[in-house]
């Protein structure tokens, strides 16, 4: 099987199924980082489509200093703020509502391992609907070192370059990103 730098380099050479190979195996990962900003499966579709039209759009450009999947994230982190912004302007999307028809998933399941047993997969829906609404009640940069770090298991190296801080950074919002999520919840369970 080939490399990330591989397929990068295969793609700019105008092999499509380099570039699907790609999609097929960061299209989760960008997904599920679009729905831990939009909470909203239909916008996070749309900004998973938007990021990898960039990424072909823009893969010439692409300088293979980095790994590709750092690029990737901080493209797909762009189109969420940007998501973000417009809905803000438009005042139609609370981040607070319901998912109309999924209003028990959360999004650390959603990124479960598939091979895990369903026990494992699934807490109860209403720790679930606590801890989705606490996550939408943090900063957007919070949210963001919360779901890279501990829902992707991203190091603190490649968080640093993708959010484009220090690592003792991405360390301290991390902890205090925790912290607050704490505080949150421990607050709804009075």
């Amino acid at each position: 099987m080939l490399n990330d730098t591989q397929l990068v380099r295969l793609a700019k050479e105008g092999q499509i199924a380099a570039f699907e190979s790609l999609i097929t195996k960061y299209k989760d990962k960008v997904f599920n980082i679009a729905f831990s900003y939009t909470a909203n499966y239909a916008a996070s579709d749309d900004i998973a489509q938007n990021v990898f039209v960039k990424v072909y759009l823009n893969l010439s450009s692409f300088q293979e200093k980095a790994a590709f999947s750092t690029w990737l994230y901080r493209i797909t982190i762009n189109e969420c703020f940007n998501g973000l912004k417009k809905e803000r302007k438009k005042n139609t999307v609370s981040l607070e509502s319901e998912i109309s028809g999924q209003e028990n998933i959360l999004l650390k399941d959603t990124l479960a391992d598939p091979n895990a047993d369903i026990e494992q997969k699934f807490i109860s829906s209403e720790t679930q609907k606590l801890i989705r609404s606490a996550l939408l009640k943090l900063s957007d940069k919070y949210r963001m070192i919360l779901t890279l770090r501990d829902i992707e298991d991203i190091s603190y190296e490649d968080i640093a370059k993708i959010m484009k801080i220090s690592d003792a950074k991405v360390k301290v919002w991390l902890f205090r990103a925790r912290r607050k999520l704490k505080t949150i919840l421990d607050k709804k369970a009075k």
